[in-house]
């Protein structure tokens, strides 16, 4: 439970050596660059490193034919001292065999395709009996193929046989549609295609020419296809040999790119002078020592280590310490943000809490069990990370069932706390804004310690949920218990002055104060007008935020009453000896009111409690790993 600490390493050698300095102390080791041009921006007589990137069309062009030939990208050993033209000449040389290959496998695609429409237009026209070639042959005659809607040739099938200008041949006659053939004279021939133009009749038109009858012409065009689909094939298998023949020369040629690439892509953080170049990054306290030891091998680099504090250009990375049921929540915790470097890691505490807050609102051994069975298959089947989460909340929701004695519902089969027995509804509802009160006063706890760890004077002592909002919310709370309770009055001047009023005031006053405690002289240069508006509405805004924040904690208990009527509900409709309500209710419940309840938990862990202490906005820690499985930026 903890943001790893870093420091700030500087390298400074000959210009000559940035390359094998990068190779050797940069790519794929625990070093986050920064831009040195930006951080040493004071220091005269630096420029940006030259940055021409020769290694990226090449890197392209692997890239785009392992995609093209399948192959999946990935690492494989290479040479790392390579002749590049030989290497660009057996990309060229692979690139025309994957060209010629896929060139003509489309070609015959494409011929089968065509076949094949062509085939099916010659379908219906299966009732001629006449020799195609007859038909090709008309010099004098004009002819068109295609269909009309069926209602029309029912109404004008009559007319069109007396019609002397045109000789219509159904070929064949369907439910929706008549497909046929007309003939008619040249002289005739525009006025005919007017006239069955406007019967609807649809031309289908013959780009191909083939000889024989009908059926013989199908059968010649459904062979042309079968064979260009046959090669089309074959083209495909030879393609396939080719990419397990070369898949472990092309991706070695690739990480090679990939590898130079990205060492190269690395000027873009270097500064230089005319001799010697700068490169400045973040390295983890715990890696310091390998990485010392690889500067060592370079006689000529000067390495300088700072500590972070000081360093205002930019802040350092953060990188998490957790154990895994830290690890479990992180991807909750990364939708709030990342913390940063010098504010405390919440993951453990988002972890408990969350399957605390879960756990009493869904307590069912059965259904808790069940929930976990679900997470694991979530995350060993189809890996998903929610899988982790869902079944640390279903073992959650198990032992809360123990304490409830709640077994699918059933609330008689074991003894436990029955919520729904006499006042354990008002116990478990002020047991619940009990909670919230602990885990509010925790949270501002946690605000001041990150306060100390910031030096933010207002997060310490003035703010809402430094010491002085403390003392007010617990201090009314405790004095509104004594009184109710213990009817012991403790709403009096020696109590409310120092504890109620002094906060208050403090807290008004909270930036002035702090700019005071910061040493600033202009301390109390202040807009009066506006300080006093800004402050009241704050201040208002304060207090009730302290009232809602804890009655929002109800809704912990209120879910755990929902979820036992629910379950009565179903026992309800299932009476004694129906298992398929039974089971369909327990599926529903958990599916429903499960997927519910983690919204409603997730919500109080960013609103009432990480709003309090947690500002996020963490750099993440991003070393310059090559991953070999993706393609390049």
């Amino acid at each position: 439970m903890s943001v790893v600490p870093m420091r700030l390493v500087t390298a400074a050698g000959p210009r000559q050596q940035f390359d094998a300095f990068v190779s050797s102390c940069v790519i794929d080791q625990a070093f986050h660059p920064e831009n040195a041009m930006l951080m040493l921006s004071g220091m005269e007589g630096l420029a940006p490193m030259p940055y021409v990137n020769t290694y990226t069309k090449q890197l392209r062009r692997a890239e785009e034919l392992a995609e093209r030939s399948g192959i999946a990208l990935g690492h494989v050993p290479f040479v790392l001292s390579q002749e590049e033209d030989a290497l660009i000449a057996y990309l060229d040389e692979l690139e025309g065999q994957i060209n010629d290959i896929q060139q003509e496998r489309e070609g015959q695609i494409n011929i089968a395709d065509q076949s094949g429409k062509v085939a099916e237009k010659f379908e219906h026209l299966q009732g001629l009996t006449a020799n195609l070639d007859d038909l090709w042959s008309f010099h004098y005659a004009r002819f068109r193929y295609g269909s009309l809607p069926r209602e029309t040739y029912d109404a004008f099938g009559a007319m069109l046989e007396e019609n002397e200008d045109v000789i219509f041949i159904p070929t064949s006659i369907e439910a929706r549609q008549v497909y046929g053939i007309y003939f008619t004279t040249e002289q005739t021939s525009q006025a005919m295609d007017q006239f069955f133009a406007s019967m609807h009749f649809a031309v289908i038109h013959l780009d191909v020419r083939p000889h024989g009858t009908v059926d013989e012409a199908i059968a010649q065009l459904r062979e042309e296809a079968q064979t260009a689909q046959r090669q089309a094939e074959k083209l495909e298998i030879q393609l396939l040999a080719l990419r397990e023949k070369e898949r472990e020369r092309l991706l070695s040629a690739y990480s090679y790119l990939r590898y130079h690439h990205d060492c190269a892509d690395l000027r873009r953080y270097a500064a230089c002078s005319n001799e010697t170049f700068y490169l400045m990054g973040w390295v983890p306290e715990d890696a310091l020592a390998e990485l010392t030891t690889r500067f060592s091998a370079f006689e000529s680099l000067s390495i300088a280590v700072d500590m972070p504090e000081g360093i205002e250009q930019t802040k350092p990375p953060t990188k998490l310490k957790n154990p895994f049921f830290g690890r479990v929540f992180g991807p909750f915790l990364e939708m709030y943000g990342l913390p940063a470097y010098n504010e405390m890691d919440p993951s453990i505490f988002m972890a408990i809490t969350y399957c605390l807050f879960f756990g009493i609102m869904f307590g069912d051994i059965g259904q808790g069990l069940c929930v976990a069975l679900a997470g694991i298959l979530m995350t060993k089947v189809w890996k998903m990370w929610l899988g982790n989460i869902i079944t640390c909340c279903g073992l959650s929701g198990a032992v809360f069932g123990c304490v409830y004695g709640s077994v699918f519902g059933f609330e008689d089969m074991l003894p436990g706390f029955k919520i729904l027995e006499d006042g354990n509804v008002m116990l478990l509802l002020m047991a619940s804004l009990g909670l919230g009160v602990v885990m509010i006063g925790f949270v501002m706890v946690l605000n001041i310690i990150n306060g100390v760890r910031q030096r933010n004077f207002e997060k310490i002592l003035f703010g809402p949920n430094g010491l002085a909002g403390m003392v007010f919310y617990l201090g009314l709370i405790i004095a509104a218990l004594c009184t109710l309770i213990l009817k012991v009055n403790l709403f009096v001047p020696t109590y409310v002055i120092p504890v109620l009023i002094v906060p208050l005031v403090l807290i008004f006053l909270k930036e002035p104060l702090s700019r005071l405690c910061k040493g600033d002289p202009d301390w109390n240069k202040l807009n009066l007008g506006e300080f006093i508006g800004v402050g009241f509405f704050e201040l208002f805004e304060t207090l009730l935020s302290y009232l809602t924040n804890t009655l929002s904690f109800l809704r912990i208990g209120a879910y755990a009453i929902t979820h036992v009527g629910l379950m009565l509900v179903v026992h309800m409709l299932a009476g004694s000896d129906n298992v398929v309500i039974l089971v369909a209710g327990n599926i529903f419940v958990m599916g429903f009111e499960g997927l519910l309840v983690c919204i409603q938990v997730l919500r109080l862990e960013f609103y009432e409690l990480f709003g309090r202490f947690y500002d996020d906005g963490g750099v993440p820690f991003q070393p310059k790993i090559i991953d070999y499985t993706t393609r390049s930026n």
